[in-house]
């Protein structure tokens, strides 16, 4: 029997029963401004730790942070190349939670008015799929900064340390969140490969993911073919390769209908999991946040965005051709 999000078992589940994977996919893209979202601070990956900070990027109390326009134009160019409607005007919000590589205690970001909304974009799927394109709806994409960068190792003393590099914080993301369209770990892939060429085109991330500079988090749920309502979702962090995204996916739906088969519905949770590239398994990490405990409310330091149609009108017309429009021009 499967249950159902209150758990009430409505579905008999047989050998015979088949089930199909809804996936959707967060990417946070490290936009390559010179200077952070919100300070004069420059970025660049592997400087020595704690030497790109300052009092605005680390919360210190009495200072105001000051949008950077390069930010905004990047992430206008990017929502126009995933067809998405840019808003006239939007504002930022404080996301609250506390971990140590967040120095501020909350990330500034968008919530319910982002950037950018409501697009779409055609991927090419692999021949293992079938081919042919698949069509992405793109819910939204926002604004925020990122948060700094904790390592743990093991000290001379055989204690173990966790370091904290804040030289990440405050660096500009623009977070691309899609509908739950997709179906398969290649798909994903194929998303995922799409998308990157895309930034790179426009110069406004290296879409290098060895290095962070563009993550992806992916929720997975299965349920059985012909069923509308969702299953229980489970967010996959930390895959550093489209290949290892593939693999994570794939694993995951295995695990999910193994539980369920086995009459273990109940184990599949609202969670967040790790790849482990070692083991080839994701691992239990954390149980995953709601909106309610991020604690959302308008960034009062920060007026409202307000964007006039000559302003977007200048960044679209000097975006240089997309990946699709190339493909289309060689064919």
């Amino acid at each position: 029997m499967l249950a159902d999000d209150d758990g009430a078992l409505t579905i008999e589940v047989t050998p015979e029963t088949t089930f199909e994977a809804v996936i959707g996919i967060e990417t946070h893209v490290q936009l390559n401004s010179k200077t952070k979202a919100f300070c004069r601070c420059a970025y660049a990956y592997g400087a020595e730790p704690n030497t790109r900070i300052c009092p605005v990027c680390m919360g210190f109390p009495g200072t105001l942070p000051v949008l950077n326009s390069a930010v905004v134009k990047k992430g206008i160019a990017i929502g126009t190349a995933l067809n998405a409607k840019i808003r006239r005007t939007s504002k930022f919000d404080r996301k609250q939670y506390f971990y140590p590589d967040l120095p501020k205690g909350y990330q500034i970001s968008q919530f319910d008015e982002p950037l950018c909304y409501d697009g779409v974009i055609d991927v090419v799927l692999p021949v293992e799929d079938g081919g042919g394109v698949k069509r992405v709806g793109i819910t939204r994409a926002h604004l925020e900064e990122d948060a700094g960068k904790l390592t743990h190792a093991v000290g001379e003393d055989g204690k173990k340390y966790s370091y904290a590099d804040f030289n990440r914080a405050g660096v500009a993301l623009l977070e691309i969140v899609t509908e739950p369209d997709l179906r398969t770990g290649r798909e994903v892939a194929a998303y995922g490969a799409e998308l990157r060429r895309i930034v790179r085109f426009l110069e406004a991330c290296d879409g290098d993911m060895s290095r962070g500079s563009m993550r992806n988090d992916v929720n997975v749920s299965i349920r059985p073919v012909g069923r509308e309502t969702f299953g229980t979702k489970v967010e996959v962090k930390n895959m550093n390769s489209f290949n290892a995204m593939a693999r994570a996916i794939d694993y995951e739906i295995a695990r999910q209908e193994e539980l369920i088969r086995a009459g273990k519905v109940h184990e599949i949770v609202q969670e967040t999991r790790t790849w482990d590239e070692g083991a080839q398994k994701t691992v239990a990490m954390r149980k995953k946040e709601g909106l309610a405990d991020y604690r959302y409310f308008p960034e009062p330091d920060i007026p409202r965005l307000k964007l006039s149609d000559a302003f977007i009108e200048e960044v679209v017309r000097t975006m240089p051709e997309l990946p699709s429009a190339v493909r289309a021009r060689y064919a």
